[in-house]
């Protein structure tokens, strides 16, 4: 369920919050930068795509789920990098960023700095 709206079990992109445990929004609420005291708008936030949305976005490009095609950055939020896109723009972008996050690829979780 959206953790804004409280929408349950809604249609279309989810966004979750690489911050928070276990908080979701509907893209509607994540369009409009909804917060609670708990999540504020500086969070990074990883879009999950539906499988409907996968093939819009990608146009039946191969989907596995062990392998994730798209990812967030977890520092500014920009999204669509590939692993090695990601890999690169942090590492230009957030060089001097002193924050630590943990960033998902494939099937494990990793430190990112």
């Amino acid at each position: 369920h959206c953790d804004a709206c409280l929408k349950g079990n809604f249609r279309g992109r989810r966004y979750k919050c690489l911050i928070c445990y276990d908080y979701d929004l509907c893209a509607t609420c994540y369009e409009s930068g909804a917060t609670t005291t708990r999540h504020t708008t500086d969070h990074p936030m990883q879009c999950i795509l539906t499988r409907v949305d996968f093939d819009l976005y990608y146009g039946g490009e191969a989907f596995s789920v062990e392998q994730p095609q798209s990812f967030t950055c977890p520092y500014c939020g920009k999204m669509g990098y590939t692993e090695t896109s990601l890999q690169e723009h942090v590492a230009s972008e957030h060089a001097e960023t002193s924050t630590e996050v943990v960033s998902c690829f494939s099937n494990f979780f990793f430190q990112l700095r």
